[in-house]
């Protein structure tokens, strides 16, 4: 063999793989498990340190690392393991935490300048990755993920986790409401309270109802703005007029980026409290929604939406371009819809309605029909 060949051979085999190959082995595995990075960790990335290749980042799954490590070992042989699965070990066996605030705000990043990307109500269980400054990466019970400060939950065990849950609760259903320190209406406030809001349940008496908050603080609530949790659970009816009538309830709530509550909604997290008040989790965010039920033939007057569908506003799909979606509403019937931009309000796709949307005419999308539709997960 000449010398040239052995000399490329060598440089060939002490050169190991590029860390575009690196990063090209990792790609399917990373598509396997966070294909949406919202809802899942998967941020390994692998680099060549000296003569040797080192594996480093986090996942949210143990059997994440292990096939990322093999998929790298294919290509470089040898690897060093630098990757985090979490929870991260600092945080012991606190890897829960029970949602202290009436309206918990989850962020992009730690810090309160950062981007709102979702909020969770009193009650709802977070499950906690890590830690930083006095803030933590969690994920929420729809496996949304952010960044949430330490004083808006009550951290806790798996041992916690199941008393809390277990535990008789009650869940606000009143438009607004004040938890006082006694049954009486001049009493100090211990709490606001909005729908959705999940508290332990105590005693009842003379129209108020003894509450235990998550983070131990009892009060007293008027009792016709709550219901008992589990009766309301079973109670809940995924119909086309009981969704009218959830969405109807908040028009006029101002719109806010990532608010999934009745202080200030987005558009998708409009449309998420509606089903959720019906029994019904939907996505985050209106992409994601726009994944779940199945596709409605919508027709060129709309005569095959019902009242319920979702639908989704954008850019279609074409030659140069994918489908991209950034808005939703739910449709009510005679060409009208209810969503939130701006605030939420009521528009009709009819040019001669007085609340005609042209803009939302020329960019819908399709349409998604989730009434009716199993599986969908039910609030758990």
């Amino acid at each position: 063999m000449a010398r040239s060949t052995l000399l490329l051979l060598f440089v060939l085999v002490s050169c190991g793989p590029t860390e575009e190959q690196l990063s090209d082995a990792l790609g399917p595995v990373r598509e396997r498990f966070a294909p949406d990075r919202r809802v899942a960790v998967f941020t390994v990335t692998a680099e060549r340190q000296g003569g040797r290749v080192v594996a480093k980042g986090e996942v949210d799954r143990p059997d994440a690392k292990l096939e990322a490590l093999e998929a790298l070992r294919a290509v470089a042989g040898d690897v060093v393991d630098s990757v985090v699965v979490l929870p991260e070990e600092s945080l012991g066996d606190q890897v829960y935490g029970v949602v202290t605030v009436s309206v918990g705000n989850m962020r992009s990043k730690p810090g309160h300048a950062q981007e709102l990307a979702t909020q969770v109500l009193m009650g709802m269980v977070v499950k906690i990755l890590k830690e930083q400054r006095g803030w933590y990466f969690v994920q929420s019970h729809d496996r949304y993920l952010g960044w949430i400060e330490g004083s808006s939950m009550r951290r806790t065990d798996e041992k916690g986790r199941e008393e809390w849950v277990e535990a008789p609760k009650v869940i606000t259903t009143g438009y607004f409401g004040i938890v006082r320190e006694r049954p009486d209406e001049r009493s100090l406030p211990v709490t606001d309270i909005i729908p959705g809001v999940l508290m332990r349940k105590r005693t009842a008496r003379d129209g108020w109802q003894e509450v235990e908050l998550p983070n131990g603080r009892r009060g007293y609530v008027d009792r016709k703005l709550v219901e008992d949790y589990d009766g309301w659970r079973r109670t809940r009816s995924l119909t086309p007029e009981n969704v009218e009538r959830a969405a109807k309830l908040f028009v006029g709530v101002p719109y806010l980026w990532g608010g999934t509550s009745t202080k200030g909604f987005d558009c998708s997290g409009y449309t998420k409290t509606v089903f959720r008040l019906n029994g019904v989790e939907l996505n985050r965010d209106a992409n994601q929604q726009a994944l779940m039920g199945e596709d409605v033939q919508v027709g060129p007057g709309f005569e095959g939406l019902k009242k319920g569908d979702l639908l989704f506003f954008g850019r279609k799909a074409s030659e140069n371009a994918p489908e991209r979606i950034w808005h939703v509403g739910i449709y009510l019937g005679g060409l009208e819809f209810i969503h939130c931009a701006g605030s939420v309000r009521i528009n009709s796709f009819d040019e001669r309605a007085p609340h005609y949307d042209e803009e939302r005419l020329k960019t819908f999308v399709r349409a998604r029909r989730v009434i009716g539709i199993s599986p969908i997960p039910e609030v758990g």
